[in-house]
């Protein structure tokens, strides 16, 4: 009967201290799972990289402001945002009624001149033969082969004005300097525009980089021909580039760091980086970028 008993005090003690080791070993934490390493670019190793920050830019050339030297009248603007233009096309045209009116006048003048220039040289041939049969004098065939010269020169002057107007004229129409895309319009048809005044932003897409901003002291960890992996905040894409430009000075920070613990006051490096494939990136946008050292 005690021993019944004691079963019984036993028996639930146990299963209770069985579900206690249970809830135990439940709650004890188990080995941290490892943090996920960074991709690597082609499979290569990832210690010694250097990290940091860019913006997608055009190379030199290739992104343009389209302006005009003399001032007037905008009569027309031909293109809009995201217009594909290519080199050479006629993109505005500045009143140029006045230059044009004056282009007339000076190749008037150099017509005028010109049978000017006729009559003289019939002169000058005229008096030669007569001081040559003894009928004139020196003196007067001198004065015929001044009068020509004159002519001849009043003519170059009128020529010079031709084109100078032709020049001014020609500047009043004006056109894409390289193939690309409008990115920016400046003016509008019927404005007034002053000597130097912006008209539009060509961009030509298709030749575009990333210019890297490297902390000064991971230069010496940089060469031409470095892989670099190319990503954006917030995607888990990737692409791949090289360094194909190192410059030879440093200078001040222009990109706010993604991390607030780094330093802003630091000089860096703009070293220049070529993608190898092609990307859906926007112009100005900014990247992360880690650059991996040659073997």
């Amino acid at each position: 009967m005690k021993t019944s008993t004691a079963l019984k005090v036993i028996l639930p003690l146990t299963a209770a201290m069985a579900l206690t080791a249970m809830v135990l070993i439940q709650r004890e934490p188990g080995p941290k799972a490892a943090a996920p390493k960074p991709l690597d670019l082609n499979g290569l190793p990832d210690p010694g990289a250097v990290r940091c920050e860019g913006r997608v830019a055009a190379y030199p050339g290739f992104d343009v402001t389209v302006g005009t030297d003399l001032g007037g009248t905008l009569d027309s603007l031909n293109v809009h945002e995201k217009d594909v233009v290519h080199k050479g096309q006629l993109l505005a045209h500045i009143d140029d009624r006045e230059q044009r009116a004056a282009l007339e006048a000076a190749e008037a003048k150099v017509r005028e001149q010109g049978a000017e220039i006729n009559f003289q040289e019939r002169e000058v041939a005229r008096r030669r033969q007569l001081v040559g049969d003894g009928a004139l004098d020196r003196r007067s065939l001198d004065d015929a082969e001044n009068q020509l010269r004159l002519a001849q020169a009043r003519q170059d002057a009128a020529r010079a004005s031709v084109d100078q107007f032709r020049a001014q004229v020609s500047k009043r129409q004006i056109q894409a300097p390289i193939e690309g895309v409008v990115m920016e319009r400046f003016a509008n048809a019927g404005e007034t525009l002053a000597p130097g005044a912006r008209l539009l932003r060509l961009t030509n897409l298709g030749r575009t980089r990333i210019e890297a901003e490297v902390d000064e002291f991971d230069v010496s960890r940089l060469q031409v021909g470095s892989a670099v992996q190319v990503g954006t905040e917030g995607t888990k894409a990737t692409w791949r580039g090289r360094i194909e430009e190192l410059p030879d000075g440093v200078g001040p920070r222009r990109l706010k760091p993604q991390d607030p613990a780094r330093p802003t006051d630091i000089r860096v490096l703009l070293v220049k980086v070529a993608m190898d494939e092609p990307t859906p990136l926007k112009l100005g946008q900014k990247v992360e970028l880690r650059i991996l050292p040659l073997k």
